[in-house]
């Protein structure tokens, strides 16, 4: 089919349609091991466009694919045909009935925004999958979501209130409706959906595993109640093979208050397992377990854990209870410990009381699977055989045969989950890029399938079924595995919705399409310019696609320009897919040199949270750097990257006159002949160069106890605001430290941002001459600005290896960590002034990123308040570009309204380029921390 055909569905929407190559392969992916490019995108703005959609794909006898966050684990959104996006529009919080506790949604919504929602009001919505924090209700309504709580509170199935659905047909359908209707008024195919029940109840209810959770195939189980069609429990975990949900309602419960939680390492997991058994009957919110296998791994690769978990640990139980009485949540995890200590190979339990040490253990188990996906090697932890849920009473023979089954194929893995549900992930280590283990994926999928289901059983227990496990489902149901099909072909006559999901008759279906494979290889030659110790091509093979890049609320940094545009296209992610397309040959390698290409790549701030946020520690920043490097080498760069990394050059050369400039620099329409010229934005404010930079007239100065130090000032302290270093030395001297001042140029981080390698190969090269034997001679080299620390300790390691780049790094400390391990020499006055601190992206990203606001501490009588919020916005020079502003705008408003800012007199922020975006968005002073403390020196 042509693209005309899409262009008229476009005309006819009031949403997104995109089948661009690359737009498309952004979306060929999610946190499973399969790619399946679609042959286009829609994203609908609303019910009319889903239904417009659905009418499309089935006279073009195409298949549709409903898809959430593309958090999931089973491919389950994956497909050849349409898949329809409900994050970019889709996404808002239509009603919360606080008095009926209800809420209402549409399907891109996502967990973690209702929570800061309900946040004060004392309710919460129980199902709390891992990655509930960027999971959307479309996409948890899909698979049934559950939980670590789920033992207590259930799945989505069971707070679902009502939704919307659009058909096969074309058709909306109303849950609420539809159970309002009798049996002779439904129309024909809910009609003969309902005979279907009532003639094989008793059949489909005899016909499922004796485990309460069970997403596996179609739940037919009470889709009549007095005698009227209850479709919630049949849609929810439908994984989108019968309908498209547009609008969600679901119930709220009253949260718990108060929560107590027991550790218990213990020695044997078979002992683990009976402890459960026991543990149940006393009502725990939740039981998880982490086993040796997973513990091995996470003391292995992280000294925290070695710290907190013992060597001879073989499992860690973690059970939590939740009450309203919090006498009654301390009096159940007695009981628990107790029942623990009975037996020897349990003994080690206790209560954790206080709220950090509940908190330090569940961040044990939260921190030990992100571990794992950053385990060095070829090998790596999948999602094949992870969702098995068995009867409690048979989980020793499951822990058995796993270690079996594994063991049988010389296959290392790893087991935890809440075992309080029977319900484990087990996960294997294989490289899909090794023939062998490739061979492996079917043989320990379908032996998995044996022995859970011999145990009574099922392989699908909350993830879905998807490309994984579709294939087991007519073997787990044999006895109505036809009703299954029967309810298919009602809903989707033509099979346009998920058709390889549920009722798949495709016995290989979990090799087909994998992301890797034995087949995969890398076709490009890409000529990288900057230093990767695993190599380019590793980097970007190591996004496995889980989507916490998207998460939306301030639970993560990352990603500020995602965060506020919800365009896939903006999330870190999607460099690494379209990196991925470039280097396996997907796209041509001319791909890289255009503009859909690089309107991703710029779609990067450089603001560094990914990397530290994401759970396989991917450096999307620095492969954006390398991608725009490229660009640049064969185009060179673009203006108004050539002016907004030229401040050193531009204060040398002009700084006397830009005082007096100042007023025509204001002059709006000068500003927008310049934004025509040169792509800088005519509503930034004009920044004015200092006539007197930091160098001029100060003078080094020998302490006579300190250490002694080299002074990096950076630009912005060096030409801009120059008191911001005079604050500096100040500081330094009151500590009583040798200060060296020489002859420095800019750190060179502005023009890696804009993928001016060369440029920045050059300034670092600069720095070093001039230092020279000064390196080695200091015992550090202090910084003030952020970014500037950022560039000296890690980025310039990324041009150079040499043995200069390398002291420089071991040397490079933030003048703020410096103050704190010398407070006691500092004799500061008492204040009563309250400020508001901005942590930047840049300051977040390095070893010690509390320093300034410890120093600040130091201060007597000073109020701090740290805002929480995401990236300002500005991310160096990024928001300055007349592309970005519009989305640096929204980001800098953001950040300046917030209500902590009623508090303040002032501002304070350790990033130049930060303190300038909070300048213009904001009415107080802003200031450095190091000129607070200043401020206060006696």
């Amino acid at each position: 089919m042509g693209n005309d055909q899409f262009k008229k569905l476009q005309k006819a929407m009031d949403g997104d349609v995109v089948t661009g190559a690359l737009a498309r392969y952004m979306l060929a992916t999610d946190g499973s091991i399969f790619l399946r490019p679609p042959r286009a995108v829609v994203y609908p703005a609303n019910t009319r466009d889903v239904v417009l959609a659905v009418k499309f794909a089935r006279e073009n006898s195409m298949a549709v694919h409903p898809r959430g966050a593309g958090s999931g684990l089973c491919g389950s959104s994956l497909g050849p045909g349409v898949v329809i996006d409900f994050t970019r529009y889709m996404h808002r919080l239509v009603k919360l009935d606080v008095a009926n506790k209800t809420f209402e949604c549409q399907p891109g919504y996502r967990l973690g925004e209702l929570n800061v929602a309900l946040a004060g009001k004392g309710l919460f919505f129980p199902p709390d999958p891992s990655s509930g924090e960027y999971a959307s209700f479309g996409g948890m309504f899909g698979t049934n979501a559950s939980g670590a709580h789920s033992v207590k509170y259930g799945n989505v199935s069971d707070y679902i209130e009502d939704a919307r659905i659009v058909t096969a047909a074309g058709d909306v359908l109303q849950f609420s409706d539809i159970a309002a209707l009798s049996p002779d008024q439904l129309p024909d195919a809910l009609g003969q959906l309902h005979r279907l029940y009532t003639e094989h109840a008793g059949r489909i209810e005899n016909a499922y595993p004796a485990v309460r959770y069970n997403v596996a195939g179609y739940n037919l189980r009470g889709l009549v109640k007095d005698g009227r069609l209850r479709l919630a429990k049949l849609f929810a975990g439908a994984e989108g093979t019968l309908g498209v949900a547009t609008r969600l309602k679901f119930r709220l419960l009253n949260k718990p208050p108060h929560d107590s939680l027991v550790v218990c390492f213990s020695d044997r997991i078979a002992d683990s397992a009976r402890a459960v058994q026991n543990l149940l009957p006393r009502g725990p919110a939740g039981i998880e377990i982490m086993d040796s296998s997973l513990l091995q791994l996470a003391r292995e690769t992280d000294r925290q854990l070695r710290e907190k978990i013992p060597a001879d640990v073989d499992n860690v139980l973690l059970i939590e209870f939740d009450a309203a009485d919090p006498a009654v949540c301390l009096q159940q995890a007695e009981k628990a410990r107790q029942l623990l200590a009975e037996n020897p190979h349990t003994a080690r339990a206790y209560t954790a009381v206080s709220p950090d040490e509940k908190q330090r253990f569940w961040a044990v188990r939260t921190a030990a699977v992100p571990i794992l996906y950053r385990l060095k090697g070829a090998r790596k932890i999948l999602a094949l055989t992870e969702d098995a849920v068995v009867p409690i009473k048979h989980l020793v023979d499951y822990f058995e045969g796993i270690q079996a089954l594994f063991q049988r194929h010389a296959v290392r893995y790893v087991t935890y989950g809440h075992i309080a549900k029977g319900l484990m992930h087990t996960r294997p280590l294989l490289d899909l890029k090794n023939i062998r283990d490739v061979g492996l994926l079917k043989t320990l999928a379908d032996e998995m399938f044996d022995l859970v289901h011999g145990l009574g059983g099922v392989v699908s227990g909350e993830h879905g079924d998807g490309r994984l496990r579709s294939a087991y489902i007519r073997r787990q149901y044999p006895d109505i595995y036809e009703l299954f099909t029967r309810v298919k072909d009602l809903f989707d006559p033509q099979g346009i919705f998920n058709p390889e999901i549920k009722t798949s008759h495709d016995p290989d279906l979990v090799t087909r399409h994998l992301r890797f494979g034995g087949e995969y290889t890398r076709k490009g030659r890409f000529r990288h310019q900057l230093l990767w110790t695993d190599g380019f091509a590793d980097e970007i093979e190591k996004c496995h696609g889980c989507s916490k890049c998207t998460t939306v609320t301030t639970d993560t940094r990352m990603c500020p320009v995602y965060k506020f545009n919800r365009n896939e296209a903006a999330a870190p992610k999607a460099k690494a897919n379209v990196l991925r397309a470039l280097i396996s040959g997907a796209v041509e390698e001319a791909a890289l040199f255009d503009q859909t290409f690089q309107s991703v790549i710029k779609l990067c701030a450089n603001c560094g949270s990914c990397q530290r946020e994401c759970p396989s520690g991917v450096n999307i920043p620095k492969m954006a750097i390398e991608a725009r490097a490229a660009y640049v080498r064969r185009f060179g760069p673009r203006p108004a990257d050539r002016l907004l990394t030229g401040v050193e050059t531009a204060a040398r050369l002009f700084g006397s006159l830009s005082q007096p400039f100042k007023p025509v620099g204001d002059l709006k329409i000068l500003r927008r002949g310049i934004e025509k010229l040169t792509g800088i934005a005519a509503d930034m404010d004009y920044i004015p160069l200092a006539a007197r930079p930091l160098s001029r007239g100060t003078r080094p100065r020998a302490g006579s106890q300190g250490p002694t130090v080299l002074y990096f000032a950076g630009c912005y302290a060096s030409y801009v605001r120059p008191e911001i270093g005079r604050a500096a030395l100040r500081v330094m001297r009151a500590l009583d430290l040798s200060v060296h001042l020489p002859e420095q140029h800019c750190c060179g981080l502005p023009m890696l941002s804009k993928g001016m390698v060369p440029a920045a190969r050059q300034k670092i090269k600069r720095n070093l001459n001039k230092w020279g034997d000064l390196i080695h001679q200091v015992d550090h080299i202090v910084v003030t600005c952020s970014s500037c620390a950022l560039a000296l300790t890690r980025e310039w390691r990324d041009v150079d290896n040499g043995p200069q780049i390398a002291a420089v790094a071991d040397r490079t400390i933030l003048l703020s960590s410096l103050v704190n391990r010398h407070a006691d020499r500092l004799d500061l006055a008492a204040v009563k002034e309250t400020v508001a601190y901005h942590s930047p992206c840049h300051l977040r990203v390095q070893a010690d990123p509390a320093s300034s606001l410890k120093m600040l501490g130091h201060v007597p009588g000073l109020r701090t308040i740290p805002l929480e919020s995401h990236c300002c916005g500005i991310a160096g020079t990024w928001g300055m570009a007349a592309e970005n502003y519009p989305t640096s705008e929204t980001l800098g408003r953001h950040l300046m309204q917030l209500p902590e800012w009623s508090q303040a007199a002032a501002g304070v922020t350790d990033c130049p380029t930060c303190r300038i975006q909070m300048e213009q968005f904001g009415s107080q002073p802003i200031f450095h921390p190091i000129e607070i403390v200043a401020k206060y020196l006696e």
